[in-house]
């Protein structure tokens, strides 16, 4: 399957299966360090393991927050393989509101005051305020999704068990199986 080179999109560019967003705002005078650690908590939230089916359900392929200019400046970006309304909508839900409206309050550019009353509505406003479209973007597997590599995985596990079960020769030694096996021998 052959896909365009990377064109764009109303927010962000896409190449192939996977869209890209990216945000800039500043830090909060002060806020260098509260900011580090709010960061640290969302990521922790992502690397969960009772998170992983949800971020592979909607489509997140990454997420960075970059600190830069003596970390008074924050570029946050992220790559996911769905529309940008219920990529966001689902993340929002996943990580939860009070883990975003954390890191976010340490920014200029967010002027909600009471962070517990903050709503989805708010948060997609504020990343798209701050969108800046970049000017290229690839994907390396950029045809391919994440529940597609999650199964190829599975798949991979699976053939080598079978590969390592001396019960399997004979199975294995039919001319049926030489290309697969041929290229497992890679």
């Amino acid at each position: 399957m052959t896909t365009p080179a990377s064109k764009k999109s109303g927010k962000g560019r896409v190449h192939g299966v996977v869209s890209e967003l990216s945000a800039l705002m500043s830090v909060k005078e002060g806020h260098k360090e509260p900011m580090k650690a709010t960061i640290q908590v969302f990521e922790d939230r992502l690397r969960d393991p009772r998170t992983q089916s949800d971020l592979e359900r909607i489509g997140l392929r990454s997420l960075r927050f970059v600190l830069f200019d003596d970390d008074s400046r924050l570029m946050w970006l992220t790559s996911f393989e769905s529309e940008w309304d219920p990529y966001v909508d689902d993340a929002l839900a996943i990580i939860g509101l009070p883990v975003w409206a954390d890191w976010l309050q340490h920014t200029n550019e967010f002027t909600i005051e009471d962070v517990d009353a903050v709503t989805n509505a708010d948060i997609k406003a504020f990343l798209q305020s701050g969108q800046i479209q970049a000017a290229g973007f690839f994907d390396f597997f950029g045809d391919v999704t994440q529940p597609q590599v999650t199964k190829a995985l599975r798949v991979n596990k699976a053939f080598q068990q079978v590969l390592d079960d001396p019960a399997a020769q004979a199975a294995l030694a039919q001319p049926a199986l030489k290309p697969l096996l041929d290229e497992a021998a890679d």
